[in-house]
């Protein structure tokens, strides 16, 4: 499996309905994709003081069961659409460690993202070790030595982690 990412930072004084509601109405067109695990629509509201979100932003998080399923995604017409109305985005992929059942995450509305670094010469089997919140992807880049954890909750912590990224969960999109 593959977990890929992008992000749109968008301006501070950017209109973020204008993200919910392009969620709103695009959200379900991934439903059932073939080879998606899922799709979580994610963003940022700079606003949206329990985010605690430095920036706008709009960064999308999939779960593909291969790449072949990804490729098709990349070049179908609605990543076309997306890359016309934001530009360009760098993907992250990440081979994957560990996978959420994805029927857990249906009430999730909050995804931390946390990003920590492999130091050289560690033992990579703690950093291939499931991560201790249940529903969450561990995922890893091996280019940049760098662990994904992925956390999807239903609610924002009482406690947030403060070497985290957090957003909100547009839409989940369910795969086939």
């Amino acid at each position: 499996m593959i977990a890929m990412q992008y992000r749109f930072v968008l301006p501070a004084d950017y209109d973020m309905g204008i993200i919910t509601r392009r969620i709103r109405d695009n959200g379900a067109k991934l439903d059932g994709f073939p080879g998606l695990v899922f799709k979580a629509y994610l963003y940022a509201d700079r606003q949206d003081a329990q985010l605690g979100a430095q920036e706008n932003s709009y960064a999308p998080f999939y779960l593909w069961r291969e790449s072949q399923a990804m490729q098709r995604f990349l070049c179908s017409p609605g990543f076309a659409a997306l890359t016309a109305a934001f530009g360009w985005p760098q993907i992250l992929c990440w081979p994957v460690l560990h996978a959420p059942d994805a029927a857990m995450l249906a009430g999730c509305r909050v995804a931390c993202r946390r990003l920590t670094p492999v130091a050289p010469f560690s033992d990579l089997t703690s950093a291939t070790q499931p991560p201790e919140q249940p529903g969450a992807l561990l995922a890893w880049d091996t280019a940049r030595w760098e662990r994904l954890e992925m956390g999807f909750t239903p609610e924002m912590p009482a406690q947030p982690d403060p070497g985290a990224d957090y957003f909100r969960i547009g839409h989940l999109s369910p795969g086939s």
